[in-house]
């Protein structure tokens, strides 16, 4: 009887000592659950993981950090997030609690805002590719010029896929008009965002893509074998390796006129609420769950399993060999992508390219469309800085 004794009190004891965090994600795949998990049986503390799309994220996120009522502790979100730290009510992590000397140089870009910490990056990428069939194209094209010349001598024919009406698509584009410029410091009513503006519908017209089309069904046409070669993410690389095997080539986005094109990159990074980090015994856990998202093991099992770059240089160059051929591919080309700036303009920037290019496709000039660019950009960010 008192072993009995013994027992219960001891279970009673863990039980009561066990804590919890609610974890919000914006994203769809179950590294949150195997977080969780693997974050039980290290600490005994539960992570209560509620799934959110990201634009409802971002909503939801909006929306308690006004009513200050219901807020998760952490939350797992896109680097581009981070801008609007004041509104979504997220606090800078502890520079202490990072391995700075372990993360990918941009993945401390992707994490920053000023000098400080206001996200953990535990995976990177998000970065656009040149996708083509091995067994159909030894060579691929290296710039939009020798697609130009396709296009002219085959003019009925999908030369090149990608989603027109998808706006990270269109940033893309930017860097072949404003090399090296974050998208964040473009003045997009100038001339040179008017022609990027031009070029993008052009070379969707002579390759005839449906602007209502999204990436599925433009990945479709080069699955289909109706297009030569597609531009898409590394979201897409598992859907495509079941379609083409080893036969699946990827290499960079094509220059033109002699300069490089450059895909906008991001991270997947975990933030803490400013109310959550005050709690002493949710701070504690939190730090916990900081040093998991951190430990090499745990991340090399991570990325082993679904193939993604991990924020860790040490851990990307053990587990990304030449031998795997793909994923080293997605790697070096992501190491050429331009990071996602953090700031607060760059969170207005999807809703005015997506308002502008809809009134563009309707027949507003190319110029006029980027000065409604700009000016919308330049309105939310007032509006939002004198909140």
């Amino acid at each position: 009887m008192p072993k009995l004794l013994i027992l219960i009190s001891f279970l009673f004891s863990f039980s009561s000592q066990a804590g919890m965090l609610e974890f919000w994600s914006a994203f769809g795949d179950n590294v949150d659950q195997k977080l969780a998990k693997e974050f039980e049986a290290r600490t005994g503390n539960k992570l209560m993981i509620r799934k959110f799309s990201i634009d409802e994220m971002k909503a939801e996120l909006l929306l308690a950090s006004r009513s200050k009522n219901y807020m998760p502790d952490v939350a797992w979100v896109p680097s581009d997030f981070l801008g609007l730290h004041k509104f979504i009510g997220i606090t800078p992590i502890p520079k202490v609690w990072i391995k700075q000397d372990q993360l990918e140089p941009a993945a401390k870009q992707s994490a920053m805002v000023g000098d400080s910490y206001m996200g953990l990056p535990l995976f990177l990428g998000n970065h656009l590719m040149l996708f083509y069939d091995k067994s159909k194209i030894t060579t691929p094209i290296t710039t939009w010029e020798q697609l130009q010349v396709l296009s002219e001598k085959e003019p009925d024919k999908i030369h090149i896929s990608y989603s027109v009406k998808d706006m990270y698509f269109f940033s893309a584009f930017f860097s072949l008009f404003h090399p090296n410029i974050p998208l964040d410091q473009l003045h997009f009513d100038d001339e040179k965002c008017s022609e990027a503006l031009t070029f993008y519908y052009n070379l969707a017209q002579l390759n005839h893509l449906n602007n209502e089309c999204n990436s599925l069904c433009d990945r479709q046409l080069f699955i289909d074998h109706k297009a030569s070669y597609l531009i898409d993410g590394d979201w897409a690389v598992s859907n495509l390796i079941e379609e083409f095997g080893s036969n699946l080539g990827i290499t960079s986005l094509p220059s033109y006129q002699g300069i490089p094109m450059q895909s906008l990159s991001g991270g997947k990074v975990l933030t803490m609420t400013k109310t959550s980090f005050q709690d002493p015994e949710k701070r504690v856990m939190i730090k916990q769950l900081m040093q998991l998202a951190q430990d090499k093991e745990f991340l090399t099992r991570l990325i082993n399993e679904h193939q993604y770059i991990s924020a860790s240089t040490e851990v990307n160059q053990t587990v990304i060999v030449p031998n795997k051929k793909i994923m080293n591919a997605v790697y070096q080309q992501y190491l050429q992508s331009q990071p996602m700036p953090t700031s607060l303009r760059v969170s207005f920037v999807w809703e005015a390219l997506a308002r502008g290019t809809s009134r563009h496709s309707d027949g507003m000039p190319a110029n006029e469309t980027m000065e409604y660019i700009k000016n919308i950009i330049d309105r939310f960010t007032m509006k939002v800085e004198g909140l």
